[in-house]
């Protein structure tokens, strides 16, 4: 799915191979976890909170409680708890550290995190739990693009639209249909998740680089 960010206008949608053979839309119907696409949910959070992209934390995993009594550490992709380095919050967001991005949850709490996913246009259910930081809850991409649209649009959620006006056979137009918005987080918070983002490309060790470079080499 693609979308403009400022008039919500649906530019590219392709839920399945076959619509004949398999009437399923994997862009509005289907859901699965988003993984680390959720973490900008958490990051912008933390900056609403009063946490900046140049403050550092340390790469150190935190320990939750859980209600069972038991608890959770959650590791990095290399599989370490953390080195202990520290990493500005865009050099974290950019390389994915799962031990930060927990703290940043551990600081701000879990329902705060909701709160901010439901401003940016995240409806389905999110399970309040610490693993929340890591993409564990079930969403769509329909949800995914325009919450990440609303970043790029200064703050501004714009509801998806397929219709723009409709008009009869003699272009006398008896439809227009004005783009439907909210404002859910404040400029400032979007223009800094902005550069944020950009540090998966630009910072050093950055998951989006790494993505280009296999390409390049492939």
């Amino acid at each position: 799915m693609a979308m403009d960010p400022q008039t919500g206008a649906v530019k590219a949608w392709v839920g399945g191979i076959n619509y004949k053979f398999f009437k399923y839309d994997q862009v509005r119907q289907g859901r699965r976890q988003p993984g680390s696409t959720f973490k900008p949910v958490v990051y912008g959070t933390a900056l609403e909170a009063g946490f900046n992209p140049c403050q550092k934390l340390q790469d150190i995993s935190p320990t939750f409680t859980l209600t069972n009594g038991k608890t959770w550490t959650p590791p990095n992709a290399e599989g370490d708890y953390g080195t202990g380095e520290s990493f500005t919050l865009r050099q974290a967001l950019a390389r994915s550290k799962n031990s930060i991005t927990a703290q940043i949850m551990q600081r701000t709490g879990i329902e705060n995190v909701i709160s901010f996913a439901r401003r940016i246009g995240i409806t389905s259910h999110l399970d309040a739990v610490p693993t929340l930081s890591l993409g564990v809850s079930d969403l769509s991409l329909y949800e995914l693009v325009a919450a990440y649209s609303t970043f790029v649009n200064l703050g501004t959620y714009t509801l998806p639209n397929f219709i723009i006006k409709i008009e009869d056979r003699n272009g006398n137009v008896i439809e227009n249909f004005v783009p439907k918005t909210k404002q859910g987080i404040s400029e400032q918070t979007a223009y800094s998740m902005v550069h944020m983002l950009r540090g998966g490309v630009d910072e050093e060790g950055g998951s989006s680089r790494r993505l280009s470079e296999e390409v390049t080499q492939d």
